[in-house]
């Protein structure tokens, strides 16, 4: 009972984007390639071109990009969705054995890692078109031991997030320095393109009116007040 109990609770978990294949087999035979888009000891989530229907059973051979052992598995297709040039195939996985159950996690906990490392490499871009205040953030970011470039004009902060040369983890700007055509502009980045941004406000925790709307986007972090710690906090969301 006991043993039931924790197996019950391991299952449940968040699925985690992971890099990879998943080579499906149905019968014996080679059904195809599919990319694998997440995983947990729950199922597995693959896209591809060939649709299979819901209930069959399959057989999934899961190689990881990231250097985690291959992984092979059983389960049943339990929904079907037509996806870009394709299908998106949810597999549910009915019995796992422990190990299974600790390689599936250490895979999504290597993943996890792997992308923190990746993200704390990438600078953060600043953009604040006061020379102290600027000075003053890069500043603090530094503090972290987290690398930063900072510019002063629009076109530059455009520039810098359009290109290719360098990818930026985020954007840093201040509510009190941008005019509308400003936020706008970052808008657009934290809507269309997913970018991370925090938006520091006034010391006394005042928001401009673009600045609020702003905050309420999911990348978007707003610290309470202009402070160290909040900085901080800010950083780590």
């Amino acid at each position: 009972m006991g043993h039931a109990r924790a197996n019950g609770d391991r299952r449940v978990h968040h699925r985690v984007d992971l890099d990879g294949r998943a080579v499906v087999f149905q019968r014996g035979a080679h059904v195809g390639q599919y990319a694998l888009e997440n995983l947990s000891a729950g199922g597995a989530f693959i896209s591809g071109e060939r649709e299979l229907r819901p209930g069959h059973l399959v057989h999934v051979l899961i190689d990881f990009a990231a250097g985690n052992p291959p992984m092979s598995m059983t389960g049943s297709i339990h929904r079907v969705r037509e996806a870009d040039n394709g299908v998106s195939l949810a597999i549910r996985f009915p019995v796992l054995s422990a190990d299974q159950e600790d390689a599936i996690q250490d895979a999504v906990l290597r993943t996890l890692l792997r992308r923190e490392e990746q993200a704390a490499r990438l600078p953060l871009l600043v953009f604040e078109p006061r020379p102290r205040v600027r000075q003053e953030i890069e500043a603090e970011i530094r503090s972290f031991g987290l690398p930063v470039t900072s510019v002063e004009s629009l076109d530059e902060a455009v520039r810098e997030l359009e290109g290719e040369e360098v990818e930026y983890a985020g954007l840093v700007i201040h509510s009190a320095t941008h005019d509308r055509a400003s936020m706008e502009v970052v808008e657009f980045f934290a809507r269309t393109e997913s970018l991370q941004t925090i938006i520091l406000p006034e010391p006394d925790g005042e928001l401009n009116d673009m600045a609020k709307r702003l905050s309420t986007l999911p990348h978007v972090s707003v610290p309470r007040i202009w402070s160290r710690s909040e900085l901080r906090r800010a950083l780590r969301n």
